[in-house]
């Protein structure tokens, strides 16, 4: 989008622009050493900056907190709040922002010293912009709240009515972008760094995992998306199906979506369809349609019946015969049997999220609270998709094989077969695996990301109401079956709400578009980046300590009952700090290993100084004065690296002592080689900060405040102070 149509913030733009320029002049320079030249690297023309607010009040939502004083900047990406306070000042760097800065300092082959990050008190992509509203003018200003899609709420006074309604105005027309190609994400790529993450599903391997037998072949009737735009190029169906029995069924499902294999459970033959509901009206029928269905059954050895599974209400699909679409008829399909589930469609499901986020936001009290939540019925739809995903779990535990469908087949379709699929296989219980999962059923088969998710602004009331939490609603089920089941999942919460947060800040290009052939047509691959190889880089912020990986096979039992479903504050909540807890089980699992881990790796490194003084001291030589000078009971410096054998590093990648391999010499030169810092030796930690009183970065450089109470807190393994996450991936990079 460009904002040259925006005379009257000119003087803005360069104040603000120059106000940007010499911050990361200041930041270059502290790292560098040296002046900051503007042709190196030309950051600051990447971020055009459209409007610039000062005494902006920031106000606390539950009015714990005094207000906060400082300036707006609205950008042609984010959002950003910067008090007047320098000790409250707060900057985030974009993920993209500080891998340039670290190829920059690697080309000029610069050394790195802890610099100064300041981070913004507050930074939002405009893509998670959900709405803004502005109250009236009082004496104390006029209030503008800006609520965002990840659930994130920001409420603002403004002085003057005249600039809130400017900025009001602004902000509406940076969160609504009209062209797909105008959204961040494609001025954020990296072409080497993303090669494997636009690779995460290959549908041939995908499938051989699962261990597809003979009775199902890969089929070219949607080559070059000729059959169905809303499929995957690549489909499995049952081998003995030929062309006319297809391409007759494709005409007689809805947007051409006939049944096609998503999922084949090996130990018994059993496999999961998906397809779209049948152009049937009151009598129509499908002879080809028919015969597929007969031989999908067919295609199941072990047994007879098929189940066709419809997601919907029967009312619901009742009245859609009136327009000529529908459900099968029972008496047309041999050896089927038909099963209704009561899952509403993407109206109700919007209204009951805006009803459960008024009850987070809005209820003073208690008995407020529950009717709210009760009247919203939220919970009431998790239910409702758990019970259809572990019904057809529990159908293909037992050999039946499934054919699911909804009206439109990429929304309640792609929730219980995807979440079915969780229950059933633990390798998409798996970091890797819950990649793959969302990218055959979610991506692949054309859940429309770009409609659910606004990523596009809503120009009309039409397509307004095409927006639904379709994906969150799916996220929220899986964290409810984490809650009944947590050592069968490797990843966290965490990995749920990162996931949650980006499929809508519109930085990545794996969530644009409304199918795989939108995103070929965009060319995503070479033009945005994958949010996977994001993820790849914090993979150790998702891990579950709890997770055992061989003993959970097909999660059955799992509880359906009204009381096994709980509201998910992690995620609605996330920025309540006051109402959630300051340090979660998980956190405190995962932080105790990384300390042994660290305290193992200090006692192998005393270890082997013992040896090798032991060593020196056995020849008897005059070294061994030298040697004790630099054991770590004296004052010397020590001059010498310590290193570790492989085998002995910790299992964190995290370490800021050990990261460097220590490995001594061959027995000839073991005694005559020291390589251990004395200071590593003599200072590490025995206590580390605990998780609830670490409300900022320690770093006095940095005194980042975290942004919420999921934000991973890492600590430093040389003193045991909790640091944030962009100081420590600077830090990292810069070795």
């Amino acid at each position: 989008m460009t904002f040259s149509s925006y005379p009257a913030y000119t003087e803005d733009i360069s104040v603000a622009g120059s106000l940007l320029r010499d911050k990361i002049s200041g930041l270059y320079e502290s790292i560098v050493k040296r002046e900051r030249r503007w042709s190196d690297w030309d950051l600051a023309s990447s971020w055009r900056i459209i409007m610039k607010v000062d005494k902006v009040q920031l106000v606390d939502r539950l009015g714990v907190e005094p207000n906060v004083i400082g300036t707006l900047h609205v950008t042609t990406s984010h959002i950003i709040f910067r008090s007047e306070e320098g000790s409250k000042e707060l900057w985030v760097w974009r993920v993209s922002v500080i891998y340039a800065l670290g190829k920059l300092f690697r080309e000029a082959k610069v050394g790195f010293e802890s610099p100064s990050i300041s981070q913004q008190s507050l930074q939002i992509a405009n893509g998670l912009i959900g709405s803004v509203e502005r109250g009236p003018l009082s004496a104390a200003g006029c209030p503008l709240i800006i609520r965002c899609k990840h659930f994130q709420v920001i409420n603002l006074l403004i002085a003057r009515d005249k600039i809130c309604q400017d900025l009001f105005e602004t902000l509406l027309r940076c969160s609504k972008t009209v062209n797909v190609c105008e959204l961040v994400a494609f001025e954020n790529r990296d072409v080497a760094e993303d090669a494997r993450g636009w690779a995460r599903l290959d549908w041939g391997v995908e499938f051989t995992r699962q261990g597809v037998d003979s009775e199902w072949c890969e089929n070219d009737l949607n080559e070059s998306y000729r059959s169905c735009d809303t499929y995957p190029e690549r489909l499995w169906l049952p081998v003995t199906a030929n062309k006319t029995t297809l391409l007759g069924s494709c005409r007689f499902r809805s947007r051409g979506r006939l049944p096609v294999l998503t999922y084949f459970h090996k130990s018994n033959g059993s496999a999961i369809c998906r397809c779209a509901q049948p152009l049937t009206g009151f009598s129509a029928r499908c002879v080809e349609d028919e015969k597929l269905m007969e031989l999908i059954g067919r295609a199941n050895k072990n047994c007879d019946t098929l189940f066709l599974v419809d997601t919907r209400p029967m009312v619901n699909a009742m009245v859609n015969k009136v327009q000529g679409k529908g459900f099968e008829d029972e008496r047309n399909y041999s050896n089927t049997r038909f099963h209704f589930f009561d899952i509403e469609n993407i109206h109700v499901m919007r209204n009951s999220q805006q009803k459960l986020l008024e009850a987070c936001y809005k209820c003073r009290t208690m008995s407020e609270y529950l009717r709210t939540l009760e009247s919203s019925g939220w919970l009431k739809h998790l239910r409702a998709i758990v019970e259809c995903a572990t019904f057809l779990a529990d159908s293909i535990s037992r050999g039946i094989s499934c054919v699911v469908h909804c009206s439109d087949g990429w929304d309640r379709t792609s929730q219980t077969v995807s979440l079915a699929q969780l229950l059933l296989d633990p390798f998409f219980r798996t970091i890797h695996g819950f990649q793959v999962l969302i990218e055959k059923d979610w991506l692949g088969f054309g859940h429309k990301f770009d409609d659910r998710c606004a990523h596009i602004g809503a120009l009309n009331d039409e397509a307004a109401k095409e927006v639904s939490p379709i994906f969150s609603q799916f996220l929220d089920c899986v964290h409810q079956v984490m809650c009944q089941r947590p050592r069968a999942f490797q990843f966290n919460d965490r990995y749920l709400i990162d996931i949650h947060e980006h499929v809508y800040s519109c930085q990545f290009g794996t969530f644009i578009g409304n199918c795989e052939k939108d995103r070929k047509d965009l060319h995503i691959d070479r033009r945005t980046k994958s949010l996977w190889t994001y993820l790849d880089h914090r993979q150790d912020d998702y891990l579950n300590p709890f997770y055992e990986p061989t003993t959970f096979g097909v999660l059955s039992g799992i509880e359906t009952r009204a009381f096994a479903f709980k509201v998910w504050h992690g995620l609605y909540n996330r920025f309540d700090d006051g109402l959630l807890p300051k340090e979660t089980m998980t956190d405190m699992v995962m932080t105790a290993m990384e300390h042994v881990g660290v305290l193992e790796s200090h006692i192998a490194a005393l270890r082997i100084r013992i040896a090798e003084l032991k060593c020196q001291l056995g020849r008897g030589g005059t070294c061994c004065g030298n040697s004790m000078a630099d054991s770590g009971h004296s004052s010397g410096t020590g001059q010498s690296e310590e290193r570790l054998a492989p085998d002995q590093r910790p299992p964190s990648r995290e370490s800021g002592v050990y990261e460097q391999s220590m490995s001594h010499s061959s027995s000839e030169g073991i005694g005559i080689s020291t390589f251990f810092k004395e200071e590593a030796l003599t200072r590490l930690p025995v206590r580390w900060q605990p998780l609830r009183d670490a409300s900022h970065c320690t770093s006095k450089s940095c005194r980042a405040e975290f942004a919420s109470a999921v934000d991973r807190r890492i600590h430093c393994h040389r003193c045991g102070k909790v640091s944030v996450r962009a100081l420590w991936e600077f830090m990292k990079i810069m070795k």
